[in-house]
């Protein structure tokens, strides 16, 4: 979160939008709780106020080999998703650090927990959205419906026939679930 922050005020930027899948999505959460004033809305995709069970601690294991580290994200990818697509988020995921993945696997799973503060975030200092995929088995649409519904103020849609990656998996689709909330975004600069 610090990162995103000092990189925002590096870049000279005034309350910019974050976004973010997956991990992306859990910090656009947390900088929601932790740092309203700094950002003028957070939009969220694979998130929800808990991620638990993907501390995948056999992942830098010697034997794991890349047929594995290609499964797992090709395996949340929607079935609808152009395969071409789908084999490509496999590829880039799979080919990702060992501990730069279980690291990332902890935090989404482990160190993300916003259980009993998502009512203390303040949508009339950083809009909230959050948007999941249909497919997404690691943050469902029950997920996210449920985590928006604790944020008083929260926007919340559920992306038919998208998966867990959906801005990699199928942009086209993707794009018509994220240009109505940009369009809001934007029509609340004031």
């Amino acid at each position: 979160m610090d990162f995103h922050v000092a990189f925002s005020r590096a870049l000279g930027l005034e309350r910019p939008v974050f976004m973010g899948c997956s991990i992306g999505g859990d910090i656009a959460l947390d900088l929601a709780f932790t740092h309203p004033e700094k950002f003028r809305a957070v939009v969220a995709f694979g998130s929800a106020e808990l991620t638990p069970g993907f501390d995948l601690v056999w992942w830098d294991h010697p034997r794991v080999g890349p047929h594995v580290k290609f499964a797992d994200p090709f395996g949340a990818t929607s079935p609808y998703a152009p395969e071409k697509y789908q084999r490509e988020v496999g590829w880039v995921l799979g080919k990702s650090s060992p501990p730069v993945f279980r690291g990332d696997s902890y935090f989404y799973s482990v160190e993300h927990d916003l259980t009993g503060k998502l009512d203390q975030i303040d949508t009339s200092r950083v809009a909230v959205y959050v948007l999941a995929g249909e497919y997404d088995f690691a943050a469902t649409p029950e997920m996210g419906r449920e985590t928006a519904s604790k944020i008083r103020g929260a926007k919340y849609k559920e992306m038919k026939r998208m998966g867990h990656f959906c801005m990699a998996e199928d942009y086209k689709g993707f794009r018509k679930y994220l240009m109505p909330v940009l369009h809001e975004i934007a029509q609340n600069i004031g």
